[in-house]
């Protein structure tokens, strides 16, 4: 998270450069405080502060606040979660006296409007080494590759000190949790509708919030997309077994080639689900889960209660 000081304008600046050959992936909220006194105050700034720490330090983002009147927020995903924690944030700050303006773009449509609001916030873009924005074709759109992790700065690496942290939670449990990761909302609404009863349910649209919240929560199952907007399904999976010798992850893919399911099942998954695929495919790879669950319990292993 990086707050407004001396350097915001060089790391914003910075950040947008570094995005800008692979936007399709990335949205940003603006928003914009009417400039009052209230808003150089000491107190509100300080809420702010506190505030923002709060509410954004479970979402997976990127905050740049030019102070005391923008407020920009980069994510990788759908807009509702983060949308949330910034209606929370405006909430709480609880000043009534000045006005709010609220906006999201979808950086692969509108990259003109991001490079106009930096011109209001009296940060200036070198426009010439912007590459000109033009409508994406669905042939182009087949040959763009999704950015890995890496190449946008946000490399992650699972920790197996704090996995091992996380162990005795996951045995404590009375409902076992599963974590999904899909950046697709049908597809993410139809799990969560499978499961509402007899699991806890947390979802990822990205492949960072994957990571984190694999590491977070400790999942007991995981059902896991191998094409995400920052990148491969499978090479989380491969991290995933690496640091967790009691994962239990289900692979997704509308890609049902006998390589690719061979490849999954090869770094440690324990099934295959094409898409588009029923609830009932879902119960079954549940059922098999809660039967090695259950043999488990007998030795002991996993949830002990």
């Amino acid at each position: 998270m990086n707050l407004a000081h001396e350097k915001t304008d060089v790391l914003l600046t910075a950040f947008i450069n570094q995005i800008e050959p692979k936007p399709q992936s990335w949205r940003v909220i603006s928003i914009e405080f009417q400039d009052c006194e209230t808003l150089h105050s000491t107190l509100f700034q300080n809420l702010c502060l506190k505030n923002i720490e709060h509410f954004f330090s479970q979402s997976d983002c990127k905050i740049f606040w030019k102070k005391p009147g923008f407020l920009l927020i980069f994510f990788q995903g759908r807009a509702i979660p983060i949308e949330k924690c910034v209606e929370g944030f405006l909430k709480e700050t609880e000043f009534k006296g000045f006005g709010r303006f609220f906006d999201i773009l979808d950086l692969s449509i509108h990259w003109e409007n991001l490079i106009t609001l930096m011109g209001r916030m009296g940060i200036s873009i070198e426009q010439e080494k912007m590459s000109p924005q033009r409508e994406i074709s669905v042939a182009d759109k087949k040959e763009i590759k999704a950015p890995q992790p890496e190449a946008m700065g946000f490399t992650i690496k699972l920790s197996e000190e704090k996995i091992n942290h996380m162990k005795p939670v996951r045995k404590a449990r009375v409902k076992p949790l599963i974590l999904l990761v899909e950046d697709d909302p049908f597809t993410l609404q139809l799990v969560k509708l499978a499961f509402k009863e007899g699991f806890e349910v947390i979802t990822a649209e990205t492949a960072r919030q994957a990571l984190v919240y694999y590491q977070r929560h400790l999942p007991d199952m995981t059902f896991l997309d191998i094409q995400l907007p920052d990148g491969n399904g499978i090479d989380l999976l491969e991290q995933m077994n690496k640091v967790d010798d009691e994962s239990y992850i289900i692979m997704l893919s509308s890609h049902s080639q006998k390589e690719k399911i061979i490849d999954c099942l090869q770094h440690g998954a324990k099934g295959f689900i094409a898409k588009p695929f029923t609830r009932q495919r879902l119960v079954d790879a549940t059922d098999k889960f809660k039967a090695q669950l259950k043999k488990s319990n007998s030795g002991n292993d996993r949830h002990g209660t």
